[in-house]
């Protein structure tokens, strides 16, 4: 008897349960989802819009159409920015009434809604919608707008207005690659006849087909790529299409191509322009266009940019130890788990973990100037700085010592580095790199120095 009482409660239970969950959580949830919707100007979904009108009251308007991809059809044909195009769909779509101003309007001029500052009209499932966009309010950082009813009269926030409120500058694709980094195969750079070309060999390794002897490294062929996926056009000249031999686009003083599998893109360069920029032209771009000056300076003039000229390549956790000596003050870092300490019975104030790994990251990116090395034998009696690497079992990763510091006014130095039992060989360094180096390993010796 207990028992089957105990089951009706329970029933009970679940079915009042039930009632709260559905009344209070589900219902509330739709009421407020209802209140919501009946705020937004639209009742659209951004994924069913395939056509867009922006029109400003001067020039030609911007139309938008869509297929896989949207692009610009007027005034120009070219490729559409996806982003910027998706953020301006995201605003129709939640688009919310502030207050509304009018029910039926007698005298749209009055809001600035007879020539509104922007008419943007749009397609949504076979639909044709019109958004108006008129003066700024008196009151508050708003503006007047009017939807599918044009003598409804509503508040728009400022900040929805800017958003929709875009130029054709604003809704171009500015890319000229449109290939993914891990699909290039091929990379060629023109210079008038001469054309530096580097192939793909695997994942991580590139090889200059008229020299394969020379190493490449592979962090700085990455880097070159980012580069110029990333590049973006500063600004348009869709008028100056038909003169590009004054612009230095015809010859090109410089091209570019990045070759995938099934695709080829090719970006020409071509005179500067002062303090604008330098002509371009090509990529998945129509036109010309300006891009970025420091884009020269980013582009290797030869293979040497590219070659691999690192003194010692080790990963950070073959370090297990480090022994560091700047003129007369010298010590040793032992790796101990994931800290860093120094040796036994040592006072100094301990490093950061992070104080460590800078000066091992420096050690890594430690690249000898191309050209002649000097021919000279290693530096005898005092040392401004040396420093070596060990691994597991104290084996010797590298050593390296500094017999001169360059001033601050010298661009170049020599660095003596030997691996194992071999000879030490000079190698020249920039300057800043040598100061570097010596900086990092006094903040380590002497903190508060």
């Amino acid at each position: 008897m207990k028992t089957r009482t105990a089951l009706i409660y329970l029933a009970v239970l679940v079915v009042l349960a039930g009632y709260f969950y559905y009344f209070e959580v589900v219902r509330r949830n739709a009421r407020t989802e209802e209140k919501e919707a009946a705020l937004r100007l639209f009742q659209v979904e951004k994924g069913k819009i395939t056509s867009l009108q922006l029109d400003k009251g001067e020039g030609k308007p911007i139309t938008l159409n869509k297929q896989d991809q949207w692009q610009i059809i007027e005034p120009i044909d070219s490729p559409a920015d996806e982003f910027a195009v998706g953020n301006l769909l995201t605003i129709l779509e939640s688009l919310k009434i502030e207050r509304e101003v009018a029910a039926e309007a007698q005298d749209l001029k009055v809001y600035g809604l007879d020539n509104p500052r922007l008419h943007l009209s749009f397609l949504a499932d076979g639909t044709r919608h019109h958004l108006r966009i008129g003066s700024k309010a008196v009151v508050a950082n708003q503006y007047y707008g009017s939807g599918d009813q044009q003598n409804r009269v509503v508040l728009i926030a400022a900040n929805q207005e800017k958003g929709l409120n875009k130029s054709l500058f604003d809704l171009r694709r500015k890319e000229f690659f449109s290939l993914k980094s891990d699909e290039i195969d091929r990379i060629e750079i023109g210079r008038a006849e001469e054309i530096l070309a580097l192939t793909r060999v695997t994942k991580d390794r590139w090889q200059a087909p008229a020299f394969p002897e020379v190493s490449i490294k592979n962090s700085k062929v990455d880097s070159l790529i980012s580069r110029l996926i990333w590049l973006r056009a500063k600004k348009f000249l869709d008028n100056e299409k038909t003169d590009l031999p004054r612009l230095g686009l015809d010859p090109a003083r410089i091209r570019i191509t990045l070759v995938a599998r099934d695709k080829t893109n090719t970006l020409l360069l071509g005179n500067s322009k002062k303090a604008e920029g330098i002509y371009a032209s090509g990529g998945q771009l129509p036109g010309v266009a300006l891009v970025d000056e420091k884009l020269l300076e980013q582009l290797p003039d030869s293979l040497s940019d590219l070659e691999d000229r690192t003194l010692l390549a080790f990963d950070l956790d073959q370090v297990k130890g480090v022994e560091l000596k700047l003129n007369a003050d010298g010590d040793r870092l032992e790796r101990q788990g994931e800290k860093w300490k120094w040796e036994a019975g040592n006072s100094r104030q301990l490093p950061e973990n992070w104080q460590v790994n800078a000066l091992l990251w420096k050690i890594q990116e430690l690249e000898y100037l191309p050209g002649s090395l000097p021919q000279e034998d290693a530096a005898t009696g005092e040392t401004q700085l040396n420093l070596v690497l060990y691994s597991e079992k104290d084996e010797k990763l590298g050593t390296f010592f500094l017999a001169e510091l360059p001033s601050e006014k010298t661009e170049k130095g020599l660095l003596w580095f030997f691996k194992d039992n071999d000879k030490a060989q000079p190698y020249w360094m920039s300057g800043e790199t040598l100061r570097e180096l010596v900086e990092k390993t006094r903040k380590l010796l002497n903190p508060e120095s």
